[in-house]
């Protein structure tokens, strides 16, 4: 029996000193992520750009000898384990963690630290490989309003009470995320990783723990996309498809300066071809290029979803009006392109961009700024100068809060700043529980633009008073075909055949 110990031993050494040479010829990077070295924590989700191997680094050399060491299970005729204390006695202290790394991705080992004398075990690979990745979902932070980044959720088969994530516990109420896209880059973790993963643009590639209440999972047409192109054509909503441009087939009852545009669009807006113009630096601040396509003319035919650019054309049409009537020292419009929670920049752009626009306005102006979170419209009507925000939602929910108004808030102490003032230590919110409610799951935006014109023609400024109790005021579908006219009339005078 020591005959055949000795002959393992000897088989085991000559491997070892092959593998040490290698490690001569071969350069390991220390900084990459080594799923299979005994100095990283396995299946705590280690990112590339953590410094845990470090802190291996600095293991003693009695240390680094134990984690190479193996337990040799002889064959059942020898029946004998051999222990910690005359495992390897042949290994050089001097090996470093880069020969620890090579020799496990020579070996193969899928394994995980065990006590005392058994260092390595085999995990279950059912454990190991039936992991699962969902459908891509939306990360919130603080509120579902405020969502900041894109991610899967990972399943594992592993309690969660027993997963970490980079060392740190996941957590109960939390699930393992990985980030795959930033819509807001500068926006913090819920669960920052020290100082190395702070922000969500270190996230991108690695998995961080996300709260549970603050996931919106996929939308069931997400889910169902592949099913759905099977399906006929006139069992679909057509704004739905790839091809929601149709202005052939026009709704009854249409105003006839919409069904005019309909008419020229349906000849002239093809292949690409848009109504364009580029407007003046009055309305907004600064110049604004803004495009009409197809689908804008489709979609304020039918009442969907409103684009910025069809909001832009109809604050422009408002502006005029203001003009008209001599009411512009009173109202301004801030340019909603610089304002929603996608593609607007992060929210401390928003905020100075917000407070230079109140800047270049005049004393006791109003500004109209309309926020879109994603996939809904929603009206703010900021007074910077007596720090008082009044916050109008088309489906008449409470209060907003979160990522938006705090952006306002900034943008009101950014504008004291700059004028040299002390301000109020808290801004002033109004929630306007008696605005006309939305008709409808995608007329938000044409509500949006009724309650601007509303402002714009209340000569006497009783909007507030009006709308800031709770009443029973509706809008009728005559009230929204007047606003759908006025906007299809101004669109066309920009019209290029």
């Amino acid at each position: 029996m020591e005959h055949h110990i000795a002959k393992e031993r000897a088989a085991w050494e000559d491997r070892f000193k092959k593998l040490e040479e290698k490690v001569v010829r071969k350069e390991v990077d220390n900084d990459s992520l080594k799923t299979l070295t005994p100095l990283n924590d396995i299946g705590s989700g280690q990112g590339s750009c953590s410094r845990q191997n470090d802190k291996g680094m600095k293991l003693g050399q009695t240390e680094l000898a134990r984690n190479v060491k193996k337990k040799l299970i002889l064959n059942n005729a020898a029946q004998v384990d051999v222990e910690e204390e005359t495992a390897m006695p042949f290994l050089d202290s001097k090996l470093s963690s880069k020969f620890a790394s090579v020799i496990e991705d020579d070996v193969g080992i899928v394994g995980r630290p065990l006590m005392k004398t058994k260092f390595w075990e085999e995990l279950p690979k059912s454990q190991v490989m039936t992991n699962t990745v969902k459908l891509e979902s939306k990360l919130a932070i603080n509120s579902l309003d405020n969502v900041v980044a894109l991610g899967t959720i990972v399943e594992v088969d592993i309690e969660a009470t027993k997963q970490t994530i980079h060392g740190v516990p996941m957590g109960e109420e939390n699930v393992r995320v990985s980030v795959t896209k930033a819509i807001v880059e500068d926006a913090l973790l819920p669960f920052p990783i020290k100082d190395e993963i702070v922000k969500i643009r270190d996230a991108i590639g690695t998995c961080v723990a996300w709260p549970k209440n603050l996931i919106i999972p996929p939308t069931v047409e997400q889910k169902e996309g592949v099913k759905r192109k099977i399906v006929k054509k006139r069992n679909r909503d057509i704004y739905d498809d790839d091809d929601h441009d149709d202005l052939q087939n026009l709704p009854a009852k249409l105003p006839l300066p919409l069904k005019m545009l309909c008419q020229w669009a349906n000849t002239f807006l093809k292949d690409g071809f848009t109504i364009h113009t580029t407007l003046g630096e009055d309305l907004f601040g600064h110049p604004k290029k803004v495009a009409i396509f197809r689908r804008d003319v489709y979609a304020m035919t039918n009442m969907k979803e409103i684009s910025n650019g069809s909001l832009v054309m109809y604050m422009s049409y408002l502006y005029q009006v203001l003009k008209k009537t001599k009411m512009l020292e009173m109202i301004a419009f801030i340019d909603p392109d610089h304002t929603g929670a996608l593609a607007c920049g992060n929210p401390t752009e928003r905020a100075r961009s917000l407070a230079v626009r109140y800047g270049n306005g005049k004393p006791g102006q109003v500004f109209l700024v309309p926020y879109n979170s994603g996939c809904h419209w929603m009206l703010t009507v900021v007074n910077p100068g007596e720090e008082v925000v009044h916050f109008m939602d088309p489906l008449k929910r409470r209060l907003i809060t979160g990522e938006w108004k705090t952006i306002v808030d900034d943008s009101i102490r950014i504008y004291n700043a700059q004028k040299n003032r002390k301000g109020r230590k808290i801004v002033q919110w109004k929630n306007c529980a008696g605005i006309p409610e939305q008709l409808g799951d995608k007329t938000c935006g044409l509500w949006i633009m009724h309650y601007m014109k509303d402002i714009a023609e209340d000569k006497n400024q009783h909007w507030s008073a009006k709308w800031e109790r709770k009443a029973n005021h509706f809008y009728t579908q005559k009230d929204i075909d007047q606003v759908r006219a006025e906007w299809a009339k101004y669109v066309s005078q920009f019209q290029q055949s």
